[in-house]
């Protein structure tokens, strides 16, 4: 039994600490979201990754249809995302919460971010696909610059 509790016991804390972290990245963007916008007023940010890779009308046309898809897409994944962090903390704020639920439930929101990364990888994929060998380059690096701050040689 003692075995039992202390497996418990580890299980909580590591569930604990897993939803603090998600709870301290996702609380900036949730403020940002609730309250410093509301003095501003909403805009679609134009991705700026299109400037510079010279594209014709047609793929202008095609990069922005599979940029409005993975958007909506994104937003359906981050309302069910962050429902699902709500339901464990939801389970989490009862004293007599059932480890099973939260694991459960902690599979479903990994499930849902991974698919989300895979989504994400393939609308690149599909970009890719669109783009000629030197408007690749660039959207390459682009990427690179954004992501892992690799700025070219001037």
């Amino acid at each position: 039994m003692t075995a039992m509790n202390d497996k418990c016991k580890w299980l909580k804390l590591v569930l604990a600490a897993s939803l603090a972290l998600n709870l301290a990245f996702t609380a900036p963007y949730v403020y940002n979201k609730l309250f410093a916008k509301q003095q501003k007023p909403l805009k679609v940010k134009e991705l700026k990754l299109k400037e510079g890779l010279a594209l014709r009308s047609e793929q202008k046309k095609q990069l922005d249809a599979i940029i409005k898809n993975f958007r909506l897409n994104m937003m359906k994944y981050k309302r069910d995302i962050l429902e699902k962090r709500m339901a464990i903390i939801d389970e989490l704020g009862d004293p007599d919460f059932d480890p099973e639920i939260i694991t459960t439930r902690t599979n479903e929101l990994n499930k849902l971010e991974n698919d989300l990364n895979l989504l994400f990888v393939d609308n690149l994929v599909q970009i890719n696909a669109l783009l000629e060998p030197q408007q690749r380059l660039n959207f390459l690096y682009r990427l690179s610059r954004n992501w892992f701050f690799i700025d070219k040689k001037k």
